[in-house]
């Protein structure tokens, strides 16, 4: 059997091609509409593919008629209103034949090529997709991103940088989400504990210091730090001298008991923040440790801290190490050690994770900040 495509402006022509080339005998196996070039279904030319088969050996009437030195008496009028076509034998096929090209379609705007796409775009989305490609954006969230844009702004905005930009900024805003920080207002909440977990390396110590000096010194709240991470003597060491210079108590506790009793002595304190070892994200006995911690200090957040020198990949496959442990919140650190960002915008998008803090360097207490999305999406915009 020989099995051969055809591809035309409309339905109509690519079936009196097939007709031509493998007559009245041939059986269409699939037909679809698709969009030839373009970008996401934008400024594409719609085209009509028809997949039909006929037996080997079956000769074409127009190669028939060649062969035997007489002209074609095939057209493309006779064919469409002729009886020798099969037509679908009832409106529900004609409509599984429709529900199927729609299917197709979809998969195929997902599928694309990202190189022949970006040669359609408009010359400002074509920047845009390369500075958010560079910055570490995912793939499939950029494309998303500019193919929302494009659906927003009228057609003679899409050729100015300067409101492609803007719009970009905005979109990521909204990918970005509200930062929620520790906040004191709650109605019948009279104390935080906030537990810090993470993997080891991302600057959780340091990070607790600096939130414990903040609220202590500039927001006059009463703080008292817990430690579980008695891995590290350098560690507990690090938070006692942080906690004298501060005038807060720091508590060193070695098992979930421990770490009960020491939160009821606190209850006078505005904040409990709670320190946790480092855990690898592949060691399942250290992630049941950790939850057998949170389990009976039941925190009112557990803020979840990742280094922005982390690739997305090893991110994504952190956070998804924390499935059995309620992550409230994320916290970036180390974002004056890299120079691209896009993986935070990914994992948010992906996650659908807050924001809560973002470090951007060693100094207690001035290296801290509520995470701020309007200075993260300039920084993922920003050319490289």
């Amino acid at each position: 059997m020989r099995v051969k495509r055809y591809v035309a402006e409309t339905l109509q022509d690519a079936m009196v091609k097939v007709k031509m080339d493998m007559g009245k005998d041939a059986i269409i196996l699939h037909t679809r509409k698709f969009k030839e070039g373009g970008f996401f279904g934008f400024f594409g030319k719609r085209m009509f593919e028809v997949t039909a088969a006929v037996e080997d050996g079956v000769i074409a009437p127009v190669a028939a008629t060649a062969a035997a030195g007489g002209e074609s008496a095939v057209t493309p009028q006779s064919l469409a209103g002729g009886s020798e076509f099969d037509e679908p034998e009832d409106d529900a096929d004609l409509f599984d034949e429709i529900q199927e090209m729609k299917t197709m379609l979809n998969e195929m705007m997902t599928q694309m090529d990202a190189a022949q796409d970006i040669k359609v775009l408009p010359k400002p989305f074509q920047k845009y997709h390369q500075v958010l490609v560079d910055n570490d954006v995912d793939e499939k969230l950029t494309k998303k991103i500019l193919r929302d844009i494009m659906q927003q702004l009228p057609k003679e905005k899409t050729a100015s940088n300067e409101t492609v930009k803007k719009s970009l900024e905005q979109q990521i805003l909204k990918l970005l989400k509200r930062p929620r920080p520790i906040l004191f207002k709650r109605p019948g909440l009279n104390q935080q504990s906030i537990a810090l977990v993470g993997p080891t390396g991302v600057g959780k110590t340091t990070t607790i210091a600096k939130l414990a000096a903040t609220f202590s010194i500039v927001d006059k709240k009463k703080v008292a730090l817990i430690t579980t991470d008695t891995y590290r003597v350098a560690a507990v060491e690090q938070l006692k001298t942080y906690g004298e210079i501060i005038g807060i108590p720091v508590e060193v506790v070695y098992t979930p008991q421990e770490l009960q009793e020491a939160i009821s002595r606190y209850t006078d304190k505005d904040l409990i923040l709670i320190d946790t070892a480092g855990r690898s994200h592949k060691s399942t006995e250290q992630m049941i440790e950790l939850k057998s911690f949170l389990d009976v200090a039941e925190p009112s957040g557990i803020f979840l801290v990742l280094s922005a020198t982390t690739r997305f990949k090893d991110m994504m496959d952190i956070v998804n190490s924390y499935s059995d442990i309620q992550i409230t919140r994320l916290v970036f650190t180390k974002l004056d050690e890299t120079s691209t960002f896009g993986a935070i915008l990914t994992l948010i998008s992906k996650t659908q994770k807050f924001l809560s803090y973002v470090t951007v360097g060693q100094n207690v207490p001035d290296d801290i900040e509520i995470a701020d999305p309007e200075k993260i999406a300039k920084m993922i915009t920003r050319e490289r």
